[in-house]
């Protein structure tokens, strides 16, 4: 007679049969996609592209493609699986790598090259004095690195002249161009110039734009070796706001001048049309637009408007912060002048000093590094809409700080430890198209660029109707939303037009700027009223 077997044996068995499956398929799920073909390379939008390669999943569900930094919607696919994609090439993609994400992890990256944006070789200027590019040295590189670039009648000064890298943009704006404001300008000759790679560049043309024209295009391959940083979600408003100028007590020759802040032309913030009632004299200087009045009178009101049309998008990063260095060149000037200290953020303080040292240790990686900071200033501080702190400091004393000090602590914070920080001035738009005047911060990661950075939404400020997160402070460590509007970014230094004038600042205001107001010594009293900004529209 046949033993019987136990009856927990057969249940056991299945037990462990059923979790060897289920660690087959998280390896299996867990893997890295691999591109190994694309097939074609190189392609007009509209056209149909074959990604081969292994572990994308089943369909696009779980996944999707990122080309040259757009995510084609969900009509551009026409197959999907696990080792083939295919699409449509999206009409906004430019030139630039090509990436699979599936599972929350991400593949290689392939280049993909638009045929629309493959330059046409000539021999020479097209005419005589016209700028020539003939060559770029690398061929191929990162944002935030070096590179020369060789041609003819460049001119011997740099000027009004400008570089351009191409941009991912489904606008008309097809370029970046060097900052100014990152220092991205080294040299200068009417044969040879040297610029560091903008924040925003993609894979594309370069072009000299000089008073003598714009010159030939030459290919230029930016690699993404610690990630990617998209703009997305672009949402269009009308802005209005203005000041009104009124009992003025002066003699008969006075003056004022009013430094108005204006919205600004950048990666996240692009097809800018402006309305001014009346025209600056002087339009849009470091971000402002100058005013002066003269000889008012005591009965009349002076009014100032500004009417802002433009597209803002949200910015999201996917990084791989392992890999980041955390090596910056201490010789450049973008890293000098966002790690020092300056009249708005106190870096070499001892307090923040102690900070940093006790928060950061040994740690070299500047992504993290940077993080371990914002960690320690939600833990550190209570979120509240008005302080009562008499300096940004004592608010880590009070443990509660509005948005301001959370953004200028953070700044200060970070550039202490060694990674290069701005803050930022400008509104949150909520709710019924209502606004609130908002502080965050960008720091500067080689390779990627500017990394918003927004301690008080990630310490769970609450604003009406804005996008409900997982986790605010995951989502607000490097992406921010289409409903910041941004009006400057670090301190704004401006010298007093006369010297005897009289200077008004304001607190807490949505520009970082220094004087707002200054009235000749003539001017007795006046009286200024700032309009609240109004969103007019949005789209």
């Amino acid at each position: 007679m046949k033993k019987m077997k136990h009856p927990a044996v057969i249940p056991l068995s299945i037990f462990i049969i059923l979790t060897i499956l289920y660690i087959i398929l998280s390896l299996l799920t867990g893997r890295n996609p691999q591109i190994d073909h694309l097939n074609p390379s190189v392609a007009f939008p509209g056209e149909t592209i074959l990604i081969e390669g292994e572990h994308f999943g089943d369909s696009f569900e779980n996944g999707f493609v990122i080309i040259a930094g757009i995510r084609p919607t969900v009509s551009s696919y026409i197959k999907w699986t696990d080792t083939e994609i295919e699409l449509r090439v999206p009409d906004e993609v430019q030139s630039g790598r090509v990436f699979v994400k599936s599972n929350k992890n991400s593949s290689n990256g392939l280049l993909f090259t638009n045929k629309e944006f493959i330059p046409v070789i000539v021999s020479g200027p097209a005419g005589p004095g016209e700028p020539y590019l003939d060559s770029v040295v690398p061929e191929k590189g990162m944002v935030g690195e070096k590179v020369s670039i060789t041609g003819l009648n460049l001119g011997s000064e740099r000027g009004a002249s400008k570089v351009n890298f191409s941009f991912f943009s489904s606008d008309d704006s097809k370029f970046v161009s060097c900052s100014e404001v990152d220092f991205d300008y080294i040299e200068w000759s009417d044969k040879s110039i040297s610029v560091y790679v903008p924040d925003g560049a993609t894979s594309g043309n370069i072009q000299i734009n000089t008073d003598r024209g714009i010159s030939n295009s030459i290919y230029f391959e930016v690699s993404y070796p610690y990630g990617i940083k998209q703009f997305t979600q672009p949402r269009g408003y009308q802005l209005q706001y203005g000041v009104t100028i009124s009992n003025v007590i002066a003699e008969p020759v006075n003056s004022i001048q009013i430094w108005f802040p204006v919205i600004q032309q950048s990666l996240a913030q692009r097809n800018v049309e402006s309305v001014y009632e009346p025209e600056p004299l002087w339009e849009n200087y470091k971000g402002l637009n100058r005013y002066n009045l003269e000889n008012l009178h005591q009965w009349n009101e002076y009014v100032l408007n500004q009417t802002h049309w433009f597209e803002r998008s949200a910015i999201e990063t996917d990084i791989n912060i392992s890999s980041i260095s955390g090596t910056y060149d201490k010789n450049r000037e973008l890293v000098k002048y966002y790690t020092r200290e300056d009249a708005l953020v106190p870096a070499n303080n001892k307090t923040i000093r102690d900070v940093t040292r006790s928060i950061v240790g040994r740690e070299t990686n500047p992504y993290i590094k940077a993080k371990k900071l914002y960690d320690y200033l939600i833990r550190r501080l209570e979120y509240v809409n008005f302080s009562e702190s008499d300096t940004v400091l004592d608010s880590l004393t009070n443990r509660k700080g509005d948005a301001f000090e959370y953004a200028v602590l953070f700044t200060a914070l970070a550039r202490n430890a060694g990674v290069p920080s701005r803050p930022v001035a400008g509104i949150i738009v909520y709710g019924d198209k209502q606004t609130v005047n908002h502080w965050w911060s960008e720091i500067y990661i080689n390779g990627i660029g500017w990394i918003p950075v927004d301690p008080a939404m990630g310490d769970n400020m609450s604003l009406s109707d804005l996008p409900v997160r997982e986790s605010n402070s995951d989502y607000y460590f490097g992406n921010i939303g289409s409903q910041h509007i941004v009006f400057s970014r670090g301190n704004i230094d401006l010298k007093k037009i006369n010297p005897d004038g009289n200077i008004k600042r304001k607190e807490r205001f949505y520009s970082f700027q220094d004087i707002y107001e200054e009235s000749s010594e003539s001017v007795d009293s006046y009286r200024a009223v700032w309009s609240p900004l109004q969103v007019v529209d949005w789209w």
